[in-house]
């Protein structure tokens, strides 16, 4: 009975050692450009601060405040597997960085406000004369930066 105990206790400190040499990041990655070669994560952080005359469209920070607790709960339920041996940790942490990844899409296609300038909507409407009609909502235009939101676990 007491070699189990001492094979689980080291079980779970080996866990821990590696839940502490990995993170997992989610955002927009160097890869992730406009067809012009502008980085994505660039023009994010420009609405997610706001610049100049671009006022602030926050859209990251609103999905960590409103979903760190489920994040946390979904390495605790990974932790959990990963002890019972039905995941590694490694893939325990990026299921929460999908979930957490989905999260900022859901919170980039809740930003209404500011509105857009008429200026910008006007340059929309031009850019898409005979497509799709131009969407006056922050954030959305192309859809580029929705689809570039993803995750990543890596070593601290």
């Amino acid at each position: 009975m007491q070699i189990q105990r001492s094979s689980k206790s080291d079980s779970i400190k080996k866990m821990i050692r590696e839940l502490e040499s990995k993170e997992i990041r989610v955002g927009f990655f160097e890869t992730a450009k406009y067809p012009d070669g502008t980085p994505i994560a660039y023009v994010a952080a420009i609405q997610e601060f706001g610049y100049g005359p671009i006022p602030p469209r926050p859209f990251m920070r609103p999905a960590e405040l409103q979903n760190k607790n489920k994040w946390q709960a979904g390495i605790a339920q990974g932790m959990k597997a990963a002890l019972n041996g039905a995941v590694t940790i490694g893939h325990a942490l990026e299921q929460v960085g999908m979930v957490a990844a989905g999260d900022v899409r859901k919170a980039i296609k809740a930003v209404t406000s500011p509105p857009l300038a008429e200026s910008t909507i006007r340059a929309r409407q031009s850019r898409k004369k005979g497509k799709k009609a131009a969407s006056a909502k922050p954030l959305v235009d192309t859809g580029q930066m929705l689809q570039a939101v993803t995750s990543a676990v890596v070593d601290k």
